[in-house]
């Protein structure tokens, strides 16, 4: 018994070291994308102009509400003096403009959005050959997202490094509002 236990040990300790041969050797690293997202050169500089653009349309946005809120304020006043029938076409083409009035807004709010999402789209798209490359160089053959990690040692973190390089290829990005 003890002569077979032995023989089965022995043939389960050469299999495992036969397959074992067959996978690279693995080495992680981490990368927190929310940090490249809000920390690198490209991100900040994105962020000023996004900033930009919304209080340039919350402004606008704040025009057009004040001249519907004067329009309708306008409107009740003539209703004492006009006809019925007239008034009524008067409201109802009113309330066309206001419909339309926040279809467009939804619409710029829509585009708004768009472009963050653009914005964060092309700093991506720099950062992944970033990423790839300075992996390649340390050997790191798995990456894997920071807030998916519980714990993890400080030297497998390559955040700061990825956002220097990056920092270098893309200091800034053009961010602009489609019309």
């Amino acid at each position: 018994m003890k002569k077979f236990n032995l023989i089965l040990i022995i043939i389960l300790f050469s299999i495992s070291i036969a397959y074992t041969d067959q996978y690279p050797n693995t080495s992680i690293g981490i990368i927190d994308i929310n940090k490249v997202l809000t920390e690198s050169k490209a991100a900040k500089d994105a962020t000023k102009q996004i900033e930009k653009i919304q209080k340039k349309s919350e402004e606008e946005s704040k025009k057009e509400d004040e001249l519907i809120i004067k329009e309708r304020e306008k409107l009740i006043e003539q209703q004492s003096v006009m006809a019925p029938e007239a008034f009524e076409i008067k409201v109802a083409d009113f309330e066309k403009k206001v419909q339309s009035y926040q279809i467009e807004r939804q619409d710029k709010l829509r585009k708004l959005d768009q472009m963050v999402q653009e914005a964060r789209a092309s700093i991506l798209d720099e950062v992944k050959p970033i990423i790839n490359n300075y992996a390649s160089e340390l050997g790191i053959t798995v990456i894997l997202e920071k807030n998916a990690v519980i714990m993890s040692a400080d030297d497998m973190d390559m955040t700061d490094r990825v956002i220097e390089i990056l920092n270098k290829s893309l200091p800034k990005i053009k961010v602009e509002l489609e019309d």
